[in-house]
Order: structure tokens, then sequence, then C-alpha cells
């Protein structure tokens, strides 16, 4: 199918732009023009992700979005689909917009800055010149102006202005507010509780020496290196969701698997855990961020609105070090349908206008903004004034969007914001600024989310994440946490079981098969997050998420026993021989359960006084890692996606019985190596050998329940020969 059109004035550069006044003009073309896909070129990208996703998507798309929005959800739904005639939506000059330099600011000069306040429309604000300060940085400076705009004086900085570019007035020209003037830099600093409206401006010179890094139409954007830079942004998150945790009141298991995952990780990037007893350590120790000072000058964060409050104050403190700020708001649509009078069709990336950043969309809309700062004449999008994640490279969208209202707040107020249709791609991630360009050159993952509500039939959620290392794990948890408490919370008094696939690019996969009694979405996270988060920060190898599936079943009451007796049939058993255990189980609110479980002693085991004892998955699983330190040694990411399968494993719902032997062999590195004759392993123990370790041999055996289980008992049991 052709779609007829009449194209705009196109440029020698080729870029269609109209211009007024010396200035880019947008140009208007319907929606379904601008975003549609040659047949041929549709064919080769959709192939099998069509077949499997679109015919769900179109039909749940249709009924909620505009007319145009099947065509729109295909685009969007194609990862590395390139973006047909995006030039019209991104208001490309034909020469540099005129800057001044910092040697030519002086204090007291007088300009306006340009930024949304609401919906569309692009405004301008007062601004003054305070100062400049030389060296804030290392070999930058930063200028500082005052806002006596009358919104500005209420707001004081905002959050999700960052970028809105900042224009002086020569001496001898007209104070036309929103004209003339020369472009100096980036509304990007800001201070807390001020009493009045100071901004620190990122000068443009810097901005415009990061667009030269960008890579060049052809080229792809950059990717995720593995390495200590990455790995340690995830042991800081996982130190964040340690502490989380325990005040979210997590189970016992949750937190012993974060702790195992980040231990794992400390080892693997060369460091050795802070405690040689890896799994013993109170996960609840770890310090969180403190609150933003109001003495000391901030970059403005991004803000994106997660939908419920709960969801927001629980991710807050996780997106902040990345440079985002968690708000409540509504959760909308893929390019949801925006505020009456906006017409998405109409809207071009132009300094002072929107700067979207879609990360996950589909059932939900979870969109970072900011603002336009400047656009090239060779078409690069410089935005923000300060970096996103400060990785250099990026990889995520980049699109049109508008803004619902600005909140005032007494620390830094914020805009809430919308997306509207993607443009193209951030490629680069510096400390000036951020950089896009058109096209997409991103990948995303399809995750699906299906929760069963006690009562009402199952409910299944379809999102595509970005592929962007910092934030995928963490967008696979929330729009997870989102999908659970889509309609209501769980209920107070719950049991639910959770199960999730996760795939990742070669190959490498994992599952969760779990049963947590009295919990809530947050603990869905606590279990979801941690894993994906290490797999694509992991220090061997570079990878994505493939898909992911996540699945909650949820029943009212809790069921829950502790374990609060034991006692052993027999205290002395010979080889081969069955023994009895009698347990006394506690029910939640409920009587005490007695049950007998039989525990089969080796035939070959040797005589002797052994300890055996009945364990809860979450004691089971730091006696194993405990005792066999050497599960936790990785070389490579096989050995890692072993380790956190084996940590995932542990079922809450069975009882452990574990018979602990003192010779159990050697480990070779991650290599068990038991029943080694004695010279052998004499020559793996000699000083010449330094990776050999010694460990006690676990004989243990599982017991399903058809409840959470806690608790934990131990005995002598004496084997002896007949």
């Amino acid at each position: 199918m052709t779609n007829k059109r009449t194209d705009p004035p196109v440029t020698k550069a080729g870029r269609a732009i109209r211009c007024r006044g010396g200035r880019p003009e947008q140009t208007g073309m319907p929606l379904r023009q601008r975003n549609t896909l040659s047949i041929d070129t549709m064919a080769g990208l959709v192939n099998n992700l069509l077949a499997q996703y679109a015919s769900k998507l179109m039909n749940h798309i249709t009924h909620r979005l505009f007319p145009a929005a099947p065509l729109l959800a295909l685009v969007w739904f194609v990862s590395l689909a390139p973006f047909s005639a995006h030039a019209q939506s991104i208001a490309v000059p034909d020469q540099l917009t005129p800057s001044l330099s910092l040697n030519e600011i002086r204090i007291g000069m007088k300009g306006y800055g340009m930024t949304v306040f609401h919906g569309t429309k692009i405004e301008p604000f007062n601004v003054e010149v305070v100062s400049v300060i030389p060296n804030s940085s290392p070999t930058r400076s930063v200028i500082w102006v005052r806002c006596p705009d009358a919104r500005m004086i209420e707001s004081g900085p905002v959050q999700g202005m960052s970028g809105s570019p900042i224009f002086l007035w020569g001496e001898n020209e007209p104070h036309e507010l929103g004209k003339g003037g020369k472009l100096i830099g980036a509304f990007a600093f800001g201070y807390a509780e001020s009493q009045q409206c100071m901004v620190g401006v990122q000068p443009i010179d810097y901005m415009r020496e990061s667009a030269t890094r960008a890579p060049k139409e052809g080229e792809q954007a950059g990717t995720h290196q593995p390495g200590r830079t990455s790995t340690q942004r995830t042991i800081e998150l996982l130190d964040n969701l340690n502490r989380m945790a325990g005040g979210n009141s997590a189970s016992s298991l949750s937190r012993t698997r974060i702790k195992l995952m980040r231990d794992v990780l400390l080892r693997a990037s060369g460091r050795a855990p802070e405690t040689s007893e890896s799994a013993g350590t109170d996960v609840n120790t770890v310090a969180m961020p403190g609150p933003r000072a109001g003495t000391t000058a901030s970059t403005m964060l991004l803000p994106i609105s997660l939908g419920s409050a709960r969801c927001a104050d629980f991710f807050a403190p996780l997106l902040e070090p990345m440079g985002l700020l968690a708000v409540a708001g509504d959760a909308t649509p893929i390019a949801g349908a925006p505020p009456h009078g906006i017409d998405p069709s109409q809207i071009s990336l132009e300094p002072g206008g929107v700067l979207a950043i879609p990360l996950a969309y589909g059932d939900l809309d979870l969109s970072a903004s900011g603002t336009v700062t400047d656009i090239l004449p060779t078409g690069e999008v410089l935005a923000f004034g300060h970096p996103m994640f400060g990785l250099g490279s990026a990889n995520v969208p980049m699109a049109t969007g508008y803004v619902h209202f600005v909140m005032p707040r007494r620390s830094i107020s914020f805009k809430s914001s919308g997306s509207l249709i993607p443009l193209g791609t951030l490629v680069r991630d510096e400390s000036a600024a951020v950089v896009g360009v058109s096209g997409a050159r991103y990948t995303t993952a399809p995750v699906e989310v299906t929760a069963k509500m006690p009562g009402q039939p199952a409910k299944t959620y379809h999102y595509q994440v970005v592929n962007e290392p910092l934030l995928s794990a963490m967008l696979i948890a929330n729009v997870a946490f989102y999908s659970f408490e889509a309609d209501y919370g769980l209920p107070i008094e719950n049991t639910f079981h959770l199960q999730a696939e996760m795939r990742f690019t070669g190959g490498r996969a994992f599952k969760i098969d779990t049963v947590i009694a009295g919990g809530s979405a947050v603990d869905a996270v606590m279990e979801v997050l941690p894993p994906v988060s290490i797999m694509v920060h992991n220090p061997y190898e570079s990878l994505d998420v493939e898909s992911v599936s996540v699945s909650i079943d949820v029943e009212e009451g809790i069921r829950m026993g502790s374990i609060i007796g034991a006692r052993l049939e027999r205290s002395e058993v010979a080889p081969g021989d069955e023994v009895g255990i009698l347990l006394d189980i506690q029910h939640y609110a409920g009587e005490t359960e007695h049950r007998r479980i039989v525990f089969k002693i080796p035939d070959d085991l040797d005589e002797g006084d052994y300890p055996l004892s009945v364990n809860d998955a979450n004691s089971y699983a730091r006696m194993k890692i405990g005792t066999q330190p050497h599960l936790m040694v990785t070389n490579n990411i096989d050995d890692l996606a072993e380790f956190i399968q084996e940590t995932m494993s542990y079922k809450n719902d069975a009882i452990y019985a574990v018979l602990q032997l003192p010779d159990g062999g050697l480990a070779l590195g991650r290599t068990p190596m038991p029943h080694l004759p004695s010279s052998r392993a004499a020559i793996l123990t000699s000083p010449t050998v330094t990776d050999a370790v010694p460990y006690p041999a676990l004989i243990d055996q599982v017991y399903d329940a058809d409840y959470v289980i806690s608790g934990q008992v131990g005995f002598t049991l004496s084997v002896r020969k007949p």
C-alpha cells in the first residue's frame, strides 16, 4: 500500500524544514504517513517477531488509541526498524545557531530560556547572569543565572527542564522575550530548597563537542562492554536492594539470594566479599544514599512516571543513582493518547521542546523526559546539559513528548510528562550532554507478565523493554510490579506462586519457581531484579535480554508453617538404614501438624558421629554456600549463569534434610572432585597449587510441602556397623 502525500520543501542537505525569521519551523504531516514502513522493509524486519506478538498488540492498542495506532505500534514494535520520513519531525537548521563563548559572557547580562510548561507549547522565561565560575570541575566552567520569571520563582529549578536552551541578548539588542539573543548553553544544575530560582547552565561549546563523538550514519551506537564499571553499578544496585529488602519485610530467602549474588559478583570482578562467611552477613546493614543536600548544586534528574505511588516509592532510591526521578502518575499506553488538543503529527523535536526517552512501552508507557537544547545542521540533537548515565555511549530511543504540568515542590520541582512519536536514538551520554541522531539503533526485548488474582481470570500484559544495560533489569521489574497491582493490590493475607523464565543472547536462560507467603509485588521484584541485573552486568560478556515471561498466581490466606520441634526415632543407625524424623510444624493461625520424614543413610557411610539438620530453604542455602565456597567461583558467563540458576532453585515450600560429612573432597576452582585418592589429593594441596580447596560433603534430601516452611533444627546421628 502506498500513501500519497505532499512533501514539504527540502533543503540542499535533504532535510525537510521550513524557516521563519532565521529559525526552523516544524512541518506538519499526518502521523500515519510519518511512520510508514515500506512493505519490503517491513517484511524483512518483522518476520517471526510479528507472527508471535503483533496480533495481540494490535488488538489491544486499536481499541485504546487514535486511528493511526496500529501502524504506529508496528513501527515501535520492530526494534531495529528505520524511521521513515524522520527528518520532517526533527527541525534541522541550515546553519549553526549563533552562540556566545564563555569569555563573552558578563555578569548582569539578561536573556531568556525556552521550555515547555504545559502541553507542547514552547514558552520563554527570563534569566539574568549572576556568575561564571571557571573550573567548577576539571577543565569545565559553569554559568549561573537567576530566573525572575514568576513561574520559576514559584517552582524553583524544575527536573525535566534539563536542556532548556538559554539565550543572552547583546548590549544594543532589543530585550524582546523569546526573540533574538545568542545561545549560551543548557539549563542543567540547581539547588534543592532554594528561596530563589538559581540555575547552572552547561556551556554550549562543551555540548557541541560531545556531538563530534557521535557515531556517523550507518554506524551502530555503542554497545555494553563488560567490566568493572558495569559490575560496580550492579553491586551498588544490590546494596540498595539489600537494605530495601529488610525495610519491606521481604522473605529471608530472597534476602539471602541477593547477598549471594552480590558476593559472587564481587568475586567475579576480582574482589573478595567483605566477610569470609558470605552467606552469614546481615543484608540489612548496607547504607542507602542520603537525601540531596540543599547546600549542594546537583544535576537535574529526568522525571519518569511509574504509575502508582507504591511503585514510585519503591523504585525511587534505585533509579536516583541512575539520574532518574521516579514519580507517581498516570501510566499511559504506547505513544499514549495525549491530552486533548495535542496532535502528535504536528510536534517536532526542536530547541526548547520535550525530548522523551521511551524505556518500556506496550500496556504501560515508561518514559523519562528532558528538553532539547540545540540541533546541529548535521542533524545531531543536543539535550539535557548533563549526563543521563554517563557511560559515554548510549543506545535508547529518542521521541517527541508533552508536559501534563509542572509540580512545584519545596525540594526540587518536576515536570509530569509523556512521550509521543519515536524519531531516533540517543547515541552519546557524556558529562556535558546527550546526543541523539535519527533512526532506530537500539534493541528491545518482549516482556510478558501474567497476574492471576483470587476469584479473577488471569490477565496478561505485554511490553517491549529497551535493552539498556543499566536499566533493562529495573524496567522488567517495574512492569512486573505495575502489572501485579494494575487493578488492585494483593490481599493482605496471601500466598502466591511466582514463575519466571529469562532468556539472554548467546542461548543463556534460567527459570524462577518459588512460593511466597504474606508477600507483595515487592517480593516479586526481589526475585526477578537481581538475577537479570547480574546477567546483563556480568564482567565476562556483553549480553542483552532476549525475552522474559513472569507469572504470579495469588490465593487468599497465608500457607506457612514453622518447624517448632523435632526428634529422631532413633539416634544410632547402620549404613544403608532409614531413620525417621518426627517434625512439629506450627501452621499460620492454625493447629500444629505432626509430620514424619524419612532420611536414607548411604550404604557406604563410615562409622562416626555426624551432624544432621532439618532446614528451610534459606538455612539450606546459607549452609550449602557457607560450607562449599567453591560454588561461588565463576570463570565465565556460563559458570555465572549456573550459579544463578542454583541460587534460584532453592524452594520456599520444601524441607531440606542434610547430613554433613567431615571430608568431601577437593574443589579445583569451581569443579568438585570427590573421592580422590590420598596421593592425588596430596599433590593438589601442595603449595604449588593455589586454587584447590577442600570442602565437606553434604548428603541432602528434599521433601515437598504444600506451604512455605521456616525454621531449622539439628541433631547428632551416630552411624555404627552392625
